[in-house]
């Protein structure tokens, strides 16, 4: 049976993996307000993320987010911060909100299904 944040992962379409992208590249670089669980759930989501074509973002995104996580560093960010603000003008604020709110109830609804 699939982990229930997997499942939610290979769900997502191409907009809402981006907007996973986004949410990874903004706990990267440290400028996401979120606190320390949903960090943890948002970047477990971006880590379960099956391979796809996305829309907004080239494959040297997931280097950028990589690299963050070995050795943050202020050049780094500065390079995240692009793409993060680049990203969030196509997105925009509300479809976040609505992506975040619809991501933890998708993952609530899978967890009640594996129980």
């Amino acid at each position: 049976m699939m982990e229930p944040i997997a499942k939610v992962a290979a769900g997502l379409d191409t907009f809402s993996r981006d907007c996973a992208v986004t949410v990874a590249l903004k706990i990267s670089d440290d400028s996401c307000k979120m606190d320390e669980e949903q960090r943890s759930l948002f970047i477990s989501l971006y880590d379960a993320l099956p391979p796809y074509s996305s829309d907004l973002f080239d494959e040297r995104v997931h280097d950028l987010i990589r690299e963050a996580r070995i050795s943050p560093d202020a050049t780094l960010f500065g390079r995240i911060k692009i793409e993060r603000e680049t990203a969030m003008a196509i997105i925009t604020q509300e479809k976040m909100k609505r992506f975040k709110a619809s991501v933890r109830g998708a993952l609530l609804i899978a967890q009640l299904q594996s129980t």
